[in-house]
């Protein structure tokens, strides 16, 4: 597989890709791994512009993403030790890491990547959250076909395995156990905030959560995507700051292509 049939499946399942220098972790040019897109030719634009980032690492800005990584080093901490012992005390299943994506970084460690469902708040930033194991869900990550000095990032599990982020990842971030039955966790804006809305338009500093909480929803119920579209161009219009054209389209091109891929991936995860 080369690095953009990758690419393409990482945006498939809503990442926003960045580029970052070969052999290296970072964008240097400003914005950093912000400088990320969920659309391909959009990516290959930016490329042609940096024409330095053309053979380039890859990496997911997380910021953005509707994915969360559960980070576990095996360099400078044994985090497989924390995980395995913590799996343990909470009665989970040891080998449960293999149950979604998982690649194993150079220097040994590994990344269980998850999908955040539409409408449901991604799980907090941890490092440390135990020792050795950190949930990274508002940072950058670099991901196969990337390649260090020190050696490459490999896929351990097929990306079509990727699920949506379980209970645990939230407990495992918050410093809680599993075995507390019926564990919700619910939307960051209600149905009546949603209401509010589509009457008063998005509020400034929240429009692309509230924008792609609303699509998320729509969607949901089986708005059709033209509609959606429409209501989400409506509501742009009454806010006291609108987003621009470009932010909006991709605010919902990202919560489209989100609900396209759980609907493909149902048959085989809607019992998890």
């Amino acid at each position: 597989m080369n690095r953009w049939e990758h690419v393409r499946q990482y945006q498939q399942a809503g990442a926003y890709v960045f580029m970052a220098l070969p052999n290296q972790k970072y964008n240097a040019v400003g914005g950093g791994f912000n400088n990320s897109f969920a659309n391909g030719d959009e990516l290959r634009q930016w490329i042609t512009q940096h024409p330095e980032y053309q053979n380039g690492n890859i990496g997911i800005d997380l910021s953005k993403s509707n994915l969360v990584v559960v980070d576990i080093d095996k360099h400078e901490q044994n985090g497989m030790a924390s995980i395995l012992s913590w799996f343990k005390t909470h009665h989970i299943a040891p080998d449960t890491l293999q149950d979604t994506y998982v690649e194993q970084t150079p220097t040994g460690g590994l990344h269980a990547f998850y999908l955040i469902p539409s409408g449901q708040d991604k799980p907090k930033h941890v490092i440390n959250a135990i020792s050795g194991v950190d949930v990274l869900s508002n940072t950058a990550v670099m991901t196969v076909p990337s390649t260090m000095t020190g050696g490459q990032y490999r896929q351990i599990t097929s990306f079509d395995k990727i699920k949506p982020v379980p209970t645990w990842v939230y407990d495992l971030a918050n410093g809680l156990g599993t075995d507390r039955p019926n564990i919700h966790y619910k939307a960051k804006y209600s149905l009546a905030d949603r209401w509010k809305m589509t009457i008063n338009g998005f509020k400034t500093g929240e429009r692309n959560n509230q924008a792609m909480s609303l699509a998320g929803y729509l969607f949901a119920i089986d708005v059709t995507p033209q509609d959606i579209y429409d209501i989400m161009q409506t509501v742009n219009e009454r806010s006291n700051e609108p987003l621009p054209d470009h932010e909006l389209n991709t605010v919902y091109m990202s919560a489209r292509r989100r609900e396209e891929k759980k609907q493909s991936r149902m048959s085989d995860y809607g019992r998890d």
